[in-house]
């Protein structure tokens, strides 16, 4: 079995690795702009589904942002720094919704952007336009970067769901598990 002090540096980095895709995912739809004809832009705010991807990594950086303190503490100490049952159960449960929140994002982020460039390109066709010669390409192409970004962070945080399951649950002999006290 692995020792508690790389448990725990191994989960430090992959909460600074969930922060660093989940910030990288919100650098990226927020510098992600086609012009619209005229002087207006089409950016990420014009797209629900962006609008999502944005909120989802926005929850997921917080998140881990709040706990990092508590993390460093263990990695650095291998000492927790809150005892008792709440901190475990924070981390158990807390990655597992994180991870499903960031599962929905990427899902959203993947099928909004393949179904907007399927419109558009379907509607510019009935014009004799190609949509590839067209800006919105490019904004959608980094749509998928901006999703792929928020895919590792999704990695990550499914990875750090697995190591922060917790350890005491069953050692005497009375105790016949959850269901069966």
């Amino acid at each position: 079995m692995a020792s508690k002090k790389g448990m725990a540096i191994a989960s430090l980095v992959l909460r600074l690795f969930t922060i660093l895709f989940a910030a990288g995912c919100i650098v990226v739809l927020i510098l992600d702009k086609a012009p619209n004809g005229g002087d207006s832009n089409v950016t990420f705010r014009d797209v629900i589904g962006y609008k999502y991807v944005f909120a989802t990594a926005a929850v997921a950086a917080a998140y881990c942002l709040l706990l990092l303190p508590l993390t460093m503490y263990r990695a650095c100490t291998g000492k927790k720094l809150v005892r008792g049952p709440f901190l475990p159960a924070l981390h158990f449960y807390g990655d597992k919704v994180v991870a499903f929140v960031l599962a929905s994002g990427v899902g959203a982020g993947f099928l909004d952007t393949a179904d907007l460039k399927v419109a558009y390109g379907d509607f510019l066709e009935l014009f004799g336009e190609d949509f590839k010669d067209t800006p919105l390409e490019g904004f959608f192409n980094k749509g998928y970067v901006a999703t792929a970004l928020l895919a590792g962070a999704f990695l990550c945080m499914a990875i750090l769901s697995i190591f922060s399951f917790p350890r005491r649950l069953s050692t005497d002999a009375t105790n016949k598990g959850f269901f069966f006290r």
